[in-house]
C-alpha cells in the first residue's frame, strides 16, 4: 500500500488523519526524544514504504509496456465437425415434415381402402375368387402373416372394413397415433398379403411405407396428440399466459430428429430408383421407344390416355422415355449426396412427384405412385419449413381476440387457437362484452362479431385462408353466427366439460424413471431399425437380378421371416429388361339357363376384340387377377375362380343369369409397333371350361319359351 493513501489530503503535509497538530508543539524533551527516535524509525519505514512504491511502479510500467503491445485475437470459432455435417445431411429429420407426412399418409390409406371396396368381397370374402379355406390349404407365399384370414362373411369383412376406416382417420388426425401406426401396418400389410394373386411392386412399396414411418414419431407435429398434450403442459387462463408462446412446443422435442433411420430410408428410396435404371437393359429403353409399347397396354391404361394417346407426336414419346430414365438414374445421386444437400433433396423431390404423378395419372398401378408420392415428402428440410412460414406468413392478417374470461368454452377456444397460431398473429384480450364469448379487434380499431370474427381468426392460422371465405358466404355466415350465440347463451363449453383452470401453471417435467424408460425405448427403436435394414438387404441381395445371376447368396431364416413374413420385398424391376409388349385379359363366354352369352365379370356378353379396345377400363385389382390366373403356377385357383362365377346369379338378384356352361380364355394381342397405332396378332387360348349339372337338367326341364338360338362358342 502506498504511504499516501494513509494520509489526510486536507490536513497539514505529513500528518496523519486523526493526529492533532498542536500535540507535537506542547511536548517536552522527553516527547522530543521519542519523536526523534520514532523519527529514525519513520525514516526506515519511509525507506522501505519508498522501496515498495518503486517496485510497484516498476510492475505498473511493465504492465504499461504490455498493454502498449498489440493484443492477441479472438479465437476463431470453430466449424461443424464431421459428426454435425453427417448428422444434419443423412440422420436428421424435421417433426414439421413427419406431421406433414403423417397427413399425406392418412390421405393415401384412405383413399386406397376406398379403392379396394369395389372389389372387398369378392377378393376377400368366402364368396369370393379365393376363399379363406382355399388360402389357407394352399397358400400363395411362403407363409405369409394376413389377419384377413379372420374374417370370412361379407358381414365379417364390411365390420373390419369400418375398423380399419377407423383407424386410417385416427392416424391423419393424429390421435393415439403410435398405435395407430402400428396397427395401419397390421392392416396394410394383411390386405396386400391377403390374396397375392393381385400383388405387384406397388403393394411392396405400400408396404415399405408404412414399415419405415412406423419407426417415426409422427405425431409430434399438427396432430390432435401434440395438441392435447400441450394443454396438458401448459394450462392458461389469463391474457397474459394466452400471449406466452415459450411453453407451445415441448422442449425434450425440438423440431430436428435424429436417428439411425435417416439413412435407411435414404438408401431404401435410392434402391428402389436406381435398380430400376439398372435392369432396364432392353432395346426399348436404349432406343426411347418404351413409353410407346406401355401406353398401349389396355389392361392398365387409364380410358383418358387411351383415347389421345394415338395423337402423340414421336418426339413426345422418345423425350418422355428419355425423362423417365433420367429421372430414376439422377434421383439416387440427388439423395446420397451430402455436396448441395438443400437443393438435391428440393429436386429429387420435384423429380419424384413429377414422375409419379405422371404414372399415377397414366396408368392403374393400385398404390406405387401415390405412396412414392408420399415417400417424397421425407425430404422435405428445416430450410423450406422457413421458407414456408415467411412465404405465407402476412402481417395484415393479425388480430387481437377479444374473450370473456368468465366464459370456460371462450378460454378452451382461446387455448387452442394459441396453438394453431403458428405465425404468431393472433394476440389475446380479455374482455367481458365481447359479442358470443369471442370476438375480434381490426388494426382498424372496428370489432367484428359472429362468423365475421371466426373468419378472421381462421385467416390467421396457417392454411387457413382456403377454407375462411366460406364462413363468409351469406348462409354459412349466419349458420355461424347463430350458432356461436346459443353456445354462448347456453355455456356450451361448460355443459361439455370445459373448466376454467383455477390458476395458470405449467406442468413439472416428468420423472427421471420415466425419462429413463424413454431412453430405453428409443434405443430398442433405433436396434429394431438396423435389424429390419439387415433383413432387407438380404433381400434384396437374393431377389435382385444383378445381383442373384452373380452371387449366390444365403437367405438365413430368420431374415427371410423379416421380409416375407409380411411382404417386405425388395424386387425393383418394374418395366425390365423391356416394358410389356404385349396386352391381353380374360374373357369368359358363359351360356346362362335361359340361353343367352355373358361374361359374368363384366354383365355384357363376351368381347373378343382386343384389337380396337381402348383400355378395358379394369381397376389395378382385377387386371392383376387375370394377368396372374393365367399362368400354370396358379391353376390351383382356377376351381375358387369357376364358383365365383357360377354364383353370378346371387350378385345380379336374376335367377335368369345362372350360368349353365362356360369356357374361360385368355385373350392377348401384341401392342402397335414404332410408329403405328394399330394392335396386331391377335390369339386366344383356351384356360378351362366348367359346367353346372344342376343348371343343366333346369334348362332341359324348363327350356325358355322365347330362348334366343345359342351363338356358337368360339374356336380355340
Amino acid at each position: 500500500m502506498n504511504a499516501k493513501d494513509d494520509r489526510d489530503e486536507g490536513g497539514p503535509e505529513g500528518a496523519l488523519r486523526n493526529e492533532d497538530p498542536s500535540e507535537r508543539r506542547e511536548a517536552g524533551p522527553e516527547a522530543a526524544a521519542a519523536r526523534g527516535s520514532g523519527a529514525r524509525d519513520g525514516a526506515a519505514k519511509q525507506a522501505q514504504r519508498d522501496e515498495t512504491a518503486a517496485d510497484d511502479s516498476a510492475a505498473e510500467d511493465e504492465r504499461d509496456g504490455e498493454d502498449d503491445e498489440e493484443p492477441e485475437p479472438p479465437p476463431r470459432p470453430r466449424g461443424p465437425s464431421m459428426w454435425d455435417i453427417l448428422r444434419d445431411s443423412f440422420f436428421t429429420f424435421d417433426r414439421r415434415t413427419l406431421g406433414f407426412t403423417r397427413i399425406l399418409l392418412g390421405f393415401l390409406l384412405i383413399g386406397d381402402l376406398f379403392r379396394r371396396r369395389w372389389a372387398w368381397v369378392d377378393m376377400f370374402s368366402d364368396i369370393g375368387v379365393l376363399p379363406n379355406h382355399v388360402n389357407l390349404w394352399r397358400p400363395q407365399g411362403g407363409g405369409n402373416f394376413s389377419l384377413v384370414n379372420a374374417f370370412s362373411t361379407p358381414g365379417e369383412l364390411w365390420v373390419l372394413w369400418a375398423v380399419i376406416l377407423a383407424t386410417y382417420v385416427c392416424l391423419l388426425i393424429g390421435w393415439k397415433t403410435k398405435l395407430m401406426q402400428v396397427l395401419s401396418l397390421v392392416f396394410v400389410t394383411s390386405m396386400n398379403g391377403r390374396i397375392l394373386l393381385i400383388e405387384n411392386g406397388g403393394y411392396v412399396v405400400h408396404n415399405l411405407l408404412l414399415l419405415w414411418t412406423c419407426f417415426l414419431p409422427l405425431g409430434d407435429r399438427f396432430s390432435l396428440d401434440a395438441l392435447l398434450a400441450s394443454m396438458k403442459r401448459s394450462r392458461e387462463r389469463t391474457a397474459d399466459d394466452l400471449n406466452d408462446r415459450s411453453t407451445l412446443d415441448d422442449p425434450r422435442k425440438p423440431d430436428a430428429f435424429v436417428t439411425v433411420l435417416g439413412p435407411v430410408l435414404l438408401i431404401q428410396i435410392s434402391a428402389i430408383y436406381f435398380f430400376n435404371v439398372v435392369h432396364k437393359t432392353g432395346p426399348a429403353w436404349k432406343n426411347g421407344t418404351a413409353v410407346h409399347f406401355v401406353l398401349y397396354v389396355d389392361r392398365m391404361v387409364t380410358p383418358i390416355v387411351a383415347d389421345i394417346r394415338d395423337y402423340a407426336p414421336n418426339f413426345l414419346i422418345l423425350f418422355m422415355t428419355r425423362m423417365v430414365i433420367s429421372f430414376e438414374a439422377a434421383i439416387p445421386v440427388c439423395l446420397l449426396s451430402p455436396l448441395g444437400r438443400v437443393w438435391a433433396r428440393r429436386l429429387a423431390l420435384v423429380m419424384m412427384n413429377l414422375l409419379h404423378v405422371g404414372f399415377g395419372t397414366t396408368f392403374v398401378l393400385g398404390p406405387f405412385a401415390w405412396a412414392l408420392c408420399v415417400f417424397s415428402t421425407l425430404l422435405i428440410g428445416r430450410e423450406d419449413w422457413e421458407i414456408a412460414a415467411r412465404t405465407m406468413r402476412r402481417a395484415h392478417r393479425a388480430r387481437a381476440v377479444l374473450f370473456d374470461p368468465r366464459s370456460p368454452g371462450a378460454v378452451l377456444a382461446c387455448r387452442v387457437l394459441k396453438r394453431m397460431d403458428r405465425f404468431g398473429l393472433l394476440t389475446f384480450e380479455a374482455s367481458s362484452a365481447a359479442a358470443h364469448g369471442l370476438s375480434v379487434r381490426l388494426p382498424s380499431g372496428e370489432v367484428a362479431e359472429g362468423a365475421a370474427a371466426l373468419a378472421d381468426i381462421v385467416a390467421a392460422i396457417p392454411l387457413g385462408p382456403a377454407v375462411a371465405w366460406l364462413l363468409r358466404l351469406p348462409l354459412v355466415r349466419d349458420a355461424a353466427t347463430a350458432a356461436m350465440a346459443a353456445a354462448h347463451r347456453r355455456s356450451l363449453g361448460r355443459a361439455l366439460g370445459a373448466r376454467l383452470p383455477e390458476r395458470s401453471e405449467i406442468a413439472p417435467p416428468p420423472a427421471p424413471l420415466r425419462l429413463a424408460g424413454r431412453t430405453v425405448l428409443a434405443t430398442l427403436r433405433e436396434l429394431a431399425v438396423l435389424v429390419m435394414f439387415a433383413g432387407a438387404v438380404n433381400q434384396a441381395a437374393v431377389e435382385l437380378w444383378v445381383i442373384k445371376n452373380r452371387w449366390k447368396v444365403p437367405h438365413p431364416e430368420p431374415t427371410r421371416v423379416l421380409s416375407q413374413k409380411l411382404r417386405f420385398l425388395q424386387g425393383w424391376f418394374m418395366f425390365s429388361p423391356n416394358p410389356v409388349m404385349d396386352d391381353g385379359t380374360i374373357v369368359v363366354d358363359a351360356v346362362t339357363v335361359d340361353g343367352r352369352h355373358i361374361d359374368p365379370f363384366t354383365g355384357e356378353p363376351p368381347n373378343f376384340d382386343l384389337l380396337h379396345a381402348k383400355s378395358f377400363a379394369y381397376t389395378q385389382i382385377w387386371c392383376d387377377y387375370f394377368a396372374r390366373i393365367k399362368l400354370p403356377a396358379n391353376t390351383a385357383y382356377r376351381d375358387a375362380m369357376k364358383e365365383y362365377m357360377l354364383r353370378y346369379p346371387e350378385r345380379t338378384g336374376r335367377p335368369e343369369d345362372t350360368l349353365v356352361s362356360g369356357e374361360v380364355y385368355w385373350v392377348k394381342d401384341w401392342n402397335p409397333k414404332w410408329g403405328s397405332t394399330e394392335s396386331y396378332g391377335e390369339e386366344r387360348e383356351k384356360l378351362f371350361v366348367f359346367q353346372n349339372p344342376k343348371a343343366q337338367a333346369r334348362a332341359q326341364a324348363e327350356p325358355p319359351p322365347d330362348a334366343p338360338a345359342a351363338e356358337p362358342s368360339p374356336a380355340n
